[in-house]
């Protein structure tokens, strides 16, 4: 019953070992499941410079892939290059001019401080191509993906990501749907408690 209902998650906050490979075909051999969490793309650390506690980047997940059957999506790639709407914009004027900044130059731009923006230099064609090869990969390998995001279909900053993937082949929410996953909600990021865990699984 454990191994049937739970998933390890494997955290991007240390470097990995030099035998994890090994330890990850150990899990897997005890019947465990296992996720990769809050990875991050190349461009995005070139736009946001390489958070010092995230070790999980595309290029160091791709020698472990086979072991994962879920690959988590970190809030700062979702949030602030690919979807335009992490948490930290708002919902007012200043996520509404991150859009039309794309609109009108093409580039991403992310909050800075409490009211103002940065210009990252990235295109957002550009992340969404990167997104959508990297994405693709996944999926041929029978994978999975979920967003540390809430991602709305009535959001115009989410529409401009969810179409332009969709361009790419790529289709969040038609035929590609059972492939992702979401980890939010309107009411924001909210973790289970061990009882209700417990409750659900009697």
């Amino acid at each position: 019953l454990l191994v049937s209902t739970v998933s390890i998650e494997v955290c991007e906050d240390q470097q990995d070992p030099p035998n994890m490979k090994t330890l990850l075909a150990e899990w897997q051999q005890l019947g465990f499941r296992l996720a990769y969490d809050d990875t991050i793309s190349e461009l995005t650390c070139q736009a946001l410079g390489k958070p010092s506690g995230n070790f999980h980047t595309t290029q160091n997940l791709q020698p472990l892939l086979k072991y994962f059957w879920l690959v988590k999506v970190d809030i700062e790639w979702a949030g602030h290059m690919l979807f335009l709407c992490h948490p930290s914009l708002g919902q007012g004027d200043r996520k509404a001019e991150v859009l039309s900044r794309v609109g009108a130059e093409g580039l991403v731009y992310v909050a800075q401080g409490p009211s103002s923006l940065r210009n990252t230099g990235v295109k957002h064609a550009d992340v969404l191509v990167e997104f959508a090869a990297w994405a693709r990969q996944i999926l041929l390998l029978g994978k999975k993906i979920c967003f540390e995001l809430t991602v709305r279909r009535d959001d115009p900053n989410c529409v401009l990501a969810i179409e332009g993937l969709r361009e790419l082949d790529i289709d969040i929410f038609g035929e590609h749907a059972a492939n992702f996953s979401f980890q939010g909600g309107v009411c924001g990021s909210k973790a289970f408690e061990p009882s209700q865990l417990a409750s659900a699984m009697r």
